[in-house]
């Protein structure tokens, strides 16, 4: 309420400002305001008024020159010859208040009016003036005398006439134009109307579909939502499952160490037992080649039999020498001798370094085949195991798995679900969109149809009415030339009469 008292006075002091100047021009001047007929502004708007009120306080000497027309040519007129009396009383009036008042601009001519009474009611003495025809009349001739120094100019007169007339013919240059652009306001308007109506339909549909589209990106926000907490609370499921999963899998771990451990310690043991084995029969095997070497000895170191030592030599020594020193081979010989046993015995080494590289080589071969082969074994027992492992831990790993590609699955479902929603949305709402721009499209073709017809039947009559003013001109200025003629004549007759 505190905020449209400011308004409300406003209007109310206009309303009563309104309400004198009518009854100042129906009490004291006689001008009645017909307010169903465009109202003080159509009244005003040819300056006849204007000249009307200031002819009843003697301002306008020039009355009869004034015609009551709306013409464009008399408006023109009309306006010309009441700029110097404003002038006259101090009111400002040039071009563009002229132009309003031409095209009628709400507000303008009850303006003029109030300045023009206060400039009235308030003569050179500076006194109030009562509101009768007789006091008036007496103030009239201090009102023409109550001019500002450089009206009393003749040159800064004529030229603000000059450029007076020079503005308001520019801005009136057309009167063909002004008459159909006054005509065509109302259509105009109405066009004007239309554009903001289908403007503040489209606002309105665009502010429904923004509301239609934050709805529902708000429900597709809860959603996301709510498959976010659902999401979460499932990888909160499954840290707990995986927790469970992975203390049992320690557990089995730990079981497997502690069998692969008493296997390793079983294994351990029997080739203990095997190594104390061998060491054993080492040890027990120096003492019986010791006893087989000694009983070897004993057999080699028995008494020869007499037999034996009866088959004795009887040669002479020196024959016995002879026969040796003949067995004994020369020093060439077993010079000889002993360079080819040298020799064998240099072969015989080189072929057995040769045969012992070879023997370590096919034992390292060996070894090294034993050693790959033992370790393919180990391998191939470690993937035994490993897989065996593997088999008894990917169960619950298989579940788990399954579980993830189904939860996947429907997601990409639920995904490919929303997508189709969201596309079936946007296809309607196009669809609707469309509707609306149709129907909308049909209801101002009509209206612009009907514009059209309005406005051809409204240029119709402007144009019927141009013919039938320009007929009446041609009539009267025929009546006036008639006239003339016809007095031309009476007087030819006049004057040629007493002849």
């Amino acid at each position: 309420n505190g905020c449209g008292c400011p308004s409300r006075r406003r209007s109310q002091e206009e309303g009563g400002r309104m309400e004198i100047i009518k009854r100042w021009l129906s009490d004291d001047i006689g001008v009645t305001i017909d307010p169903s007929d465009g109202g003080i502004e159509r009244d005003f708007a040819n300056g006849y008024a204007f000249a009307l009120v200031m002819k009843h306080y003697n301002i306008q000497p020039d009355f009869d020159k004034f015609v009551n027309k709306s013409n464009p040519d008399v408006k023109l007129a009309n306006f010309q010859r009441l700029q110097p009396s404003f002038r006259a009383l101090n009111i400002r009036f040039d071009s563009h208040t002229a132009n309003q008042l031409m095209t009628e601009e709400p507000g303008c001519a009850a303006a003029l009016l109030g300045k023009l009474k206060v400039a009235i009611d308030v003569p050179a003495g500076g006194k109030t003036r009562l509101s009768t025809g007789k006091s008036s009349q007496k103030g009239s001739t201090s009102l023409l005398l109550q001019t500002n120094r450089l009206a009393s100019k003749d040159k800064f007169k004529d030229m603000e006439e000059k450029t007076f007339d020079k503005t308001l013919r520019l801005k009136t240059a057309d009167p063909k134009e002004y008459r159909m652009s006054h005509q065509l306001r109302a259509f105009e308007d109405e066009a004007v109307r239309q554009q903001y109506s289908a403007e503040l339909g489209d606002a309105q549909a665009r502010l429904e579909y923004e509301t239609h589209l934050a709805d529902s990106r708000e429900a597709q926000r809860a959603k996301s939502k709510e498959n976010r907490a659902y999401l979460d609370d499932w990888e909160r499921q499954g840290w707990v499952n995986h927790s469970k999963n992975q203390a049992a899998k320690r557990e089995r771990e730990r079981r497997d160490l502690r069998v692969e451990l008493s296997q390793q310690e079983k294994a351990r043991r029997k080739m203990a037992v095997e190594s104390d084995t061998a060491a054993d029969e080492v040890v027990n095997g120096i003492g019986y080649f010791e006893e087989s070497l000694r009983r070897i000895q004993d057999q080699s170191d028995a008494e020869v039999p007499d037999g034996l030592l009866a088959h004795t030599s009887t040669d002479t020594p020196d024959q016995f020498l002879a026969a040796l020193t003949a067995k004994v081979p020369s020093g060439a010989a077993l010079r000889k001798e002993s360079e080819l046993y040298m020799k064998k015995v240099q072969e015989r080494r080189g072929e057995e370094a040769l045969a012992r590289k070879e023997r370590d080589r096919r034992r390292r071969r060996v070894l090294v085949e034993q050693m790959r082969t033992h370790k393919e074994m180990e391998v191939r027992r470690r993937e035994a195991m490993l897989s065996e492992k593997i088999a008894r831990q990917s169960t619950e790993e298989r579940r788990i798995a399954e579980r993830l590609h189904a939860a996947l699955e429907e997601k990409g479902v639920m995904r490919q679900a929303r997508l189709r929603r969201e596309q079936q949305y946007l296809a309607l709402r196009q669809v609707q969109y469309e509707e609306v721009s149709a129907a909308d499209a049909r209801k101002y073709a009509i209206m612009r149809e009907d514009y059209q017809a309005q406005l051809a039947n409204r240029r119709a009559a402007l144009e019927e009415m141009g013919r039938k003013e320009k007929a009446a001109r041609s009539q009267k200025h025929y009546d006036s030339c008639r006239g003339i003629a016809d007095q031309i004549v009476d007087l030819a007759v006049k004057v040629g009469h007493p002849r």
